[in-house]
């Protein structure tokens, strides 16, 4: 018990630690279904809780244009 115990305390430290440092995404720029531009950025806290906040693609007739931020390690 004492071990599960550790377990689910030391999974929470790393959770909590996680959440409160500055999380990078890395974004894509798509024109006409292909992209353009790759970056990364830092995301900010205080406006967007998720890279995909960022998302502004817009898919007409299977064709992406817009950009298109997925979270990195």
């Amino acid at each position: 018990m004492k071990k599960l115990l550790c377990v689910c305390a030391a999974c929470l430290l790393v959770a909590a630690l996680s959440t409160s440092c500055n999380k990078k995404c890395e974004c894509k720029t798509y024109v006409g279904g292909t992209v353009q531009s790759t970056w990364e950025t830092e995301l900010d806290k205080d406006s967007y809780n998720k890279c995909s906040d960022l998302n502004t693609v817009v898919t007409i007739a299977g064709t992406k244009n817009g950009i298109e931020c997925k979270g990195t390690l």
